[in-house]
């Protein structure tokens, strides 16, 4: 005799007692949201196994978690809901009539890193009128880098790969550049200034990557904070400045307003590059959030900096790379035909310019304009 599928099995009880089935179905559904949401607040409440089992078998628990569980989703979508509503924050500000601004040129398709470009390659407009390209650099400048660490309950799982591609990265540098190395989670902490000593600067890796004591959420943008401002100290004036974030970008609520943040990335002339490795309850909350958590991203975009993904045995790989393409940067120049108004945002677009265009499909990042600001 054939065995009944259980879908037909459902289907034949639901028409039989179709309220009892549709109560058994409420009844599965609730229990799923429940260990969904249990699971998400036993992570970021350090809950121990045994403590967990207890929450399950106690209903009241239960509901707590529930509405705790949608309380810390209603957390991390908030920034995302709210920045739907404002303006975009697109800023950079200088101190003199010359804007520089940093800029990378990539193969669409491929991501490969396009370095032979020369000055009249390049297209540049200020609110929307052409400017004279006054100075141009493809030199391959000293670097100031911040290593900006994850060490979140999050990325715990694959803490000893972050560390070991990190301490890696660092057979990458060349002599004349500088390494500072920044821990966070919960709160930040500057494990190392910068320096060009690169014991020194694994030393600080380590321990940065062995410590739990800055806790287990978090919170990207009171990081990315604290290493904008202190890449006031990066000896940059004729390199660049950068921000590497390796993270699995799972960010809670940041401390501050992006725009606040930003400005402190553009008075520095800073670009946010960003790593993220996924460990397991990263991809998780990828797929639930339907990829709705950008932690890094906005950052990234508006510095003119790139995201690039890794899985946990990549770190190495990938994050030397980001430094090689570091190094294959233009810095183009401009002294503003109107230069007038101090105030108002001005928005500034570098192209490639028609008559140059290649078969590859190119594409500039750079930041999005700036406000002129005279000392």
């Amino acid at each position: 005799m054939r065995r009944e599928s259980p879908r037909w099995s459902f289907m034949r009880s639901l028409w039989r007692d179709p309220e009892g089935s549709r109560r058994a179905l409420l009844q599965f559904v609730r229990e799923i949201v429940n260990r969904f949401c249990l699971e998400l607040l036993s992570h970021f409440l350090c809950v121990t196994s045994e403590e967990k089992e207890l929450m399950i078998l106690t209903r009241r628990v239960r509901v707590v978690s529930f509405a705790l569980g949608a309380t810390v989703a209603a957390v991390l979508f908030a920034p995302k809901l709210f920045a739907q509503e404002k303006e975009p924050i697109d800023v950079v500000k200088v101190n003199t009539d010359l804007v520089v601004f940093d800029t990378q040129v990539i193969d669409k398709k491929t991501k490969r890193v396009i370095g032979d470009l020369t000055k009249e390659d390049f297209e540049l407009s200020d609110n929307g009128v052409r400017q004279q390209i006054s100075y141009f650099s493809r030199d391959e400048l000293p670097l100031s880098i911040m290593l900006l660490l994850d060490v979140s309950g999050s990325v715990r799982p694959i803490l000893h790969q972050i560390r070991d591609g990190a301490l890696n990265a660092l057979q990458r540098l060349k002599p004349e550049d500088r390494v500072a190395v920044m821990a966070f989670a919960n709160t930040s902490r500057l494990a190392q200034d910068f320096t060009s000593d690169r014991k020194l600067a694994a030393q600080k890796i380590e321990e940065a990557t062995a410590s739990d004591a800055l806790g287990r959420g978090t919170f990207l943008g009171s990081a990315l904070e604290s290493a904008a401002v202190h890449m006031q100290k990066a000896p940059a004036q004729t390199g660049r400045r950068v921000i590497i974030v390796v993270t699995d970008n799972i960010a809670m609520t940041p401390g501050r307003q992006t725009k606040d943040i930003l400005d402190e990335l553009f008075d520095t002339g800073t670009v946010v590059y960003g790593l993220i490795v996924r460990a397991a309850i990263g991809k998780v909350f990828n797929v639930m959030f339907l990829g709705q958590i950008k932690g890094v991203n906005e950052f990234v975009a508006q510095t003119g900096g790139e995201i690039v993904g890794a899985d946990k045995n990549e770190v190495e790989a990938k994050l030397g790379a980001v430094i090689d393409r570091l190094r294959a940067r233009y810095a183009i120049g401009f002294r503003p035909t109107d230069a007038n108004d101090d105030v108002k945002f001005r928005r500034v677009e570098i192209r490639v310019a028609a008559a140059k265009k290649r078969t590859e499909k190119l594409v500039v990042l750079t930041k999005r304009g700036y406000y002129l600001r005279r000392r």
